[in-house]
């Protein structure tokens, strides 16, 4: 593999460095800030996003913004463990979806986001951002904080150590002492909830999910209107993360 002018740095990890560049953040990014972010000259950043924009594994939007594309996690997607997580749970997703009417979907943890990989939209559907393949913030969404509070990956543990967070509304939480309190009631509740902390008039609420060995692997959350009671979607939440992890074998 040809190396780059950076020494010891190979075009491999010049590319990863760009996806993961990308995959951190929760929005589009200019390409003279995926290059400053991933260390790379912008004419080298140029050169390889280009090339990856045409496999699919980034997209360009129309003002020339750069985010992840989804050749590629159609590409992550194959993986066996990712394709059974997402069989296990379509049924009950498809149940909770009908029975609530809100909007279902199922998140992994992807470096600093959580990554949408199944939803399912009920009759009373609200407008959300939660697309397939989309990411995601950790600190502002329901999905996100039980990832949070769940997780033991060191690139999604490093939320808590940032000075300050993005503040998307007036109700975000932007601190991460703050954050770190929320989290612990994550943990003992056994739900998250983001209450208009990603958009305004809405709310989410999410639970956990577990592999056969007891091993947090996603989280369940539902996006329904602000007048939604959250207590009443709580427990409906809790059962249906309970009835997925139930439905999935150990990890090897």
């Amino acid at each position: 593999m040809p190396t780059s002018n950076e020494p010891g740095r190979s075009s491999t990890s010049r590319v990863f460095a760009i996806l993961h560049a990308c995959g951190r953040n929760s929005t589009p990014m200019t390409l003279t800030e995926l290059a400053r972010r991933s260390g790379i000259p912008v004419a080298t950043a140029y050169r390889l996003t280009r090339e990856l924009i045409a496999e699919g594994a980034l997209e360009r939007n129309d003002d020339g913004s750069l985010q992840i594309g989804i050749g590629l996690w159609e590409l992550g997607s194959a993986a066996p463990r990712q394709r059974g997580l997402r069989r296990a749970a379509r049924p009950v997703m498809r149940s909770l979806a009908g029975h609530t009417r809100t909007v279902v979907h199922l998140a992994v943890a992807s470096h600093h986001q959580a990554v949408c990989v199944e939803k399912v939209t009920g009759p009373r559907a609200v407008a959300n951002v939660a697309e397939v393949a989309g990411g995601l913030p950790l600190h502002a969404t329901g999905v996100g904080k039980v990832i949070l509070a769940y997780s033991d990956d060191p690139s999604v543990r490093a939320v808590l150590q940032g000075a300050s967070l993005r503040r998307y509304t007036t109700r975000t939480i932007a601190g991460p002492a703050r954050l770190a309190s929320e989290l612990a009631r994550v943990r003992d509740a056994r739900v998250g909830y983001s209450l208009g902390e990603l958009t305004v008039g809405t709310v989410s609420v999410a639970a956990p999910v577990f592999d056969a060995e007891g091993r947090f692997v996603a989280a369940l959350g539902v996006l329904a209107p602000e007048a939604e009671r959250v207590d009443r979607l709580a427990p409906e939440v809790r059962r249906a993360a309970d009835a997925i992890s139930r439905r999935l074998p150990a990890h090897d």
